[in-house]
């Protein structure tokens, strides 16, 4: 019950976090890419879930070896994001030549996919591989909802103010997407007082 009660904690803290991030700009042109495809939110999530939940097993187990060094909070998001390139490299040639039909159609987003981990993991990179087996599954599961959110809110805010009568037309768009986020962004700061981390 206590892994459990972890678990949720920390998907909820990977949610609020990256959310921020996402409203404070890092990440948010990747986001808006995605969310311009509604019809693969699902499944871009679920690789960003995937690669962020391999790629912080993998990274603590190089956690007793980092700690003696001195050069740790440079050597860990290198690792990191060599974690997850290899990660990407193995799942692009597992589902080329094992599921060819699923690599036609969902191909594209798996180098998106892996970006965007690289991106909404780095802020935790110093902490992630210190996760143990619950934390890490409530750490990728919260990065997983916290893209899936954040381009669901751009998907249906494009949406929305793409075709918007009653909106001048220097706004209509990304234009009325940007001050949307920008206002999203001052509410997600004013609950952290002003700092991420």
């Amino acid at each position: 019950m206590i892994s459990f009660m972890q678990m949720l904690l920390t998907a909820l803290m990977a949610v609020s976090t990256e959310n921020i991030i996402f409203a404070g700009g890092i990440g948010f042109s990747r986001v808006l890419r995605a969310a311009r495809k509604p019809k693969t939110l699902g499944m871009y999530a679920g690789f960003v879930t995937l690669f962020s939940l391999i790629s912080t097993v993998f990274g603590s187990l190089w956690n007793p070896i980092l700690m003696d060094s001195s050069m740790m909070i440079i050597l860990r998001p290198v690792i990191f994001a060599l974690i997850v390139a290899a990660v990407y490299i193995v799942a692009a040639y597992t589902l080329k030549s094992f599921l060819p039909g699923f690599y036609k159609q969902y191909g594209q987003i798996l180098s998106p996919a892996a970006i965007n981990t690289v991106v909404l993991s780095m802020p935790y990179v110093l902490k992630s591989f210190k996760l143990d087996l619950p934390n890490a599954l409530g750490f990728a599961v919260g990065t997983g909802v916290a893209f899936f959110l954040a381009a669901t809110v751009l998907a249906y805010t494009l949406d929305k103010y793409k075709n918007n009568a009653d909106m001048p037309k220097a706004f209509m768009g990304l234009p009325a997407v940007l001050i949307y986020v920008g206002i999203l962004s001052m509410a997600f700061a004013g609950f952290t007082g002003g700092k991420l981390f």
